[in-house]
């Protein structure tokens, strides 16, 4: 038998590895095209907020002219100290922006350390999206972050706390940031205060999104199963979500030139995802508001209810006619009946 000859092989594998590219290829324009027609629902889900804002306003052209423009959504991003909650924020900047190379921070992140104790304020993060193929940004794409100041330790929590966290800035949507590999007992003890957490929230008569950072530290698959149910139970909601948030760390220090931070698509698509959702509750919560608005404003006349007539008395004797009448009647009956004819 004779052995192919090299050019032959070199054919084959020159093939293989045009075959392999092209499929690396194909993912990549992909995983691109699913990012990117996340960023067009989202800039489709603020048009239609807007125009359902200036729907609701005023009747006439006049009164539209003379409203202020709408407010942007706005979305509370809240947590424990050192848990993702600024990281987060920036991740969901850069990914809405459409942005590569160094990581731009816009909220305030804590070093690995966690940083101090110090009173930390309220920051209002605007989140440009980005225009299709790369094209500028209109005016009302823009989704509004909160980075709230952390909460404090698990065991220290109070529902004063909670409320007074979820009530300044007017927010529309909460996001709970949790830590993955925070200490087993830092953890649960956050975990067990979500029903509470959960709970001051819907009383506001918002939405809570649960997102757990530092996805990279889950052992297993199985642990990460376990932890997404333990947090769906306490918290009562579905929205949970695993993301490894873009920080400087990830990279690890450069002397020359700050770090260039390489776009993950999971971590894109999954911030991309969470503020999709967040827009999705926000419309809700909008048009239940409009709606309750409109029918106090204009409530539809009740029919009054039919008043009964009252009872004629009836007369206690009865007329001497009446009497007569009857008297005549049973004598006519009476002949009738014992009449020879019948």
């Amino acid at each position: 038998m004779r052995m192919p000859r090299l050019p032959l092989l070199l054919k084959i594998a020159a093939a293989a590895a045009v075959g392999a590219l092209a499929l690396i290829v194909a993912a990549r324009l992909r995983r691109e095209d699913a990012v990117a027609s996340l960023r067009r629902e989202i800039r489709e889900a603020l048009a239609n907020l807007v125009a359902d804002d200036e729907d609701g306003d005023g009747d006439g052209g006049s009164a539209k002219e003379d409203a202020s423009p709408p407010p942007p959504p706005s979305v509370l991003v809240t947590g424990f100290r050192a848990h993702g909650k600024s990281s987060l924020v920036n991740t969901a900047c850069r990914a809405l922006a459409a942005e590569d190379g160094p990581l731009l921070l816009r909220a305030e992140a804590s070093p690995p350390g966690g940083g101090t104790d110090g009173p930390r304020r309220r920051r209002r993060v605007k989140a440009v999206v980005s225009g299709a193929d790369g094209d500028g940004a209109r005016e009302g794409d823009v989704v509004e972050l909160l980075d709230a100041p952390p909460l404090p330790e698990a065991v220290r929590l109070t529902r004063d706390d909670i409320d007074a966290a979820i009530s300044g800035g007017d927010p529309e949507c909460v996001v709970l940031v949790l830590r993955c590999d925070a200490p087993a007992k830092e953890r649960n003890a956050a975990i067990k205060r979500l029903p509470e957490i959960s709970a001051a929230v819907r009383n506001k008569g918002l939405n809570l999104i649960i997102v757990l950072t530092f996805k990279k530290a889950m052992r297993s698959i199985r642990h990460a199963e376990e932890l997404l149910r333990e947090v769906s139970f306490r918290a009562r909601t579905d929205c949970v979500y695993f993301i490894e948030n873009y920080t400087w760390s990830n990279n690890g220090p450069n002397l020359r030139h700050p770090p260039v931070i390489k776009n993950d698509f999971e971590t894109h698509f999954t911030v991309l995802t969470i503020i999709r959702q967040c827009l999705e509750f926000i419309k809700l919560n909008r048009s239940q508001s409009k709606d309750n608005k409109n029918g106090k404003q204009a409530k539809p006349d009740e029919p009054k209810p039919k008043q009964a007539k009252p009872d004629e008395p009836k007369p206690k004797n009865p007329p001497a006619e009446a009497k007569q009448f009857r008297k005549f009647n049973d004598s006519s009956v009476r002949l009738f009946f014992n009449s020879p004819e019948t």
